[in-house]
């Protein structure tokens, strides 16, 4: 049974919203599908990536095997074709857009991530490259996904609360990961040795990025020694590029700072844009919580760190640093009201001191000392979690 949720990198937004329109004069996109399997009335939605979270922009439903999505851009971008409803898997379907393109999908299941793609861009091109060298693999392990998902759904939806069927559905889900595990570990392998021979594009470059970041993870994703080869073969050129650096940083990280060490330390910025570091408050115990609004145990979190910032607020502080974009973490902290030290490094997820203390998921803590050094590193938040850690960790004699 799992004591505690946790949320991976990537999050999705629940909240749906209108998409904010293009400078005039851009081109008009319109992706039209035809899935004829599926039942009218499920719901498809069109998504972008924000840093850490991947925020809807429309949802369209299915009738007579049909759905369309249209609207207006200045450049080419990616995009993702995504549903949550039962018996579809938790992954998405990679869609380049550009001005101006008429992109067609079709499919024959509820295996989204398997529909195809067919449009005159070159990305989508490189990126139906990739979707097929591991056609078959990635057939195998969404079916093991979907299973996952149903049994995540019926506990957090139709027994929420029941602790016995919990108990059940941890067991179930994990005994279909002893198989889909090994199989998108497989997945990864066969792309790795697919790009040692593939163009490389932009979809190369996000799927380098990708795979460096995972590096950080040795038990989910063990062929950093492979990650780090691709990325020797790069141009001068590519690793002087955003992807290119952002590689490198993963692939060859500073020193982490463990349990014993020196806290970590760097500029953080403040809601007002003032500028913050970490020793600001040496002296007294220090709770780091990295965070994103994409993440429901950090948001469900949220009042019981008030609770604490109460009560140990003679000998500790809290400091939230939010992993999120600029304009989304501002937005989040004003409609929840949030108190505190709420800061932002304004960096790429998962760089700076989330990787100086080796932030794989959200939430993480790290609880630092009163003499600077890192007293405890733990990740995941079940109710009461935060309280109880604390109350071991926290002595006012030391």
């Amino acid at each position: 049974m799992r004591k505690y949720l946790f949320c991976l990198l990537l999050c999705v937004c629940s909240a749906c919203g209108g998409w904010a329109q293009d400078a005039a004069g851009s081109g008009r996109f319109t992706i039209t599908g035809q899935v004829s399997t599926l039942p009218d009335g499920i719901v498809i939605g069109l998504y972008q990536s924000d840093g850490q979270l991947i925020v809807p922009i429309v949802l369209d439903t299915v009738a007579d095997g049909k759905f369309i999505f249209s609207d207006t851009i200045s450049s080419t971008k990616p995009l993702m074709l995504l549903s949550s409803e039962p018996d579809f898997p938790s992954h998405w379907l990679d869609v380049w857009v550009a001005p101006g393109s008429q992109i067609t999908v079709t499919g024959e299941d509820k295996l989204l991530p398997l529909w195809r793609v067919e449009s005159d861009i070159a990305e989508q091109q490189e990126q139906n490259a990739f979707q097929e060298c591991t056609r078959e693999l990635n057939r195998e392990y969404l079916t093991y996904n979907v299973a996952e998902c149903g049994w995540l759904r019926q506990m957090q939806l139709e027994h929420a609360g029941d602790e016995e069927f919990s108990r059940l559905a941890w067991a179930k889900v994990d005994s279909l990961r002893q198989y889909s595990f090994p199989l998108m570990r497989t997945i990864f392998k066969k792309e790795l040795d697919y790009m040692v021979t593939a163009p490389m594009g932009r979809v190369y470059m996000q799927k380098l990025v990708s795979y460096a970041q995972m590096t950080l993870a040795k038990s989910f994703m063990p062929y950093s020694d492979e990650v780090k080869a691709l990325y020797a073969r790069l141009s001068d050129i590519l690793k002087h590029t955003p992807e290119g650096g952002l590689a490198y940083q993963y692939l060859y990280p500073a020193i982490a700072a463990e349990v014993g060490d020196e806290m970590a330390d760097g500029e953080l910025y403040d809601v007002q844009g003032r500028i913050h570091n970490i020793a600001e408050f040496k002296g007294r115990y220090i709770l780091l919580d990295f965070w994103s609004s994409g993440c429901g145990p950090c948001i469900e979190s949220l009042p019981e760190l008030e609770e604490i910032a109460e009560k140990y607020k003679d000998v500790l502080s809290v400091v939230s640093i939010s992993v999120d974009s600029k304009g989304q973490w501002l937005s989040f902290v004003e409609k929840k009201q949030m108190k505190g030290n709420q800061w932002n490094e304004l960096r790429k997820a998962g760089t700076g001191l989330a990787m100086s203390y080796r932030v794989k998921g959200y939430p993480h803590y790290v609880l630092i000392a009163p003499g600077g050094k890192i007293q405890s590193v733990w990740g995941g938040y079940g109710k009461g979690s935060l309280l109880d850690k604390l109350e071991e960790e926290i002595n006012v004699d030391r």
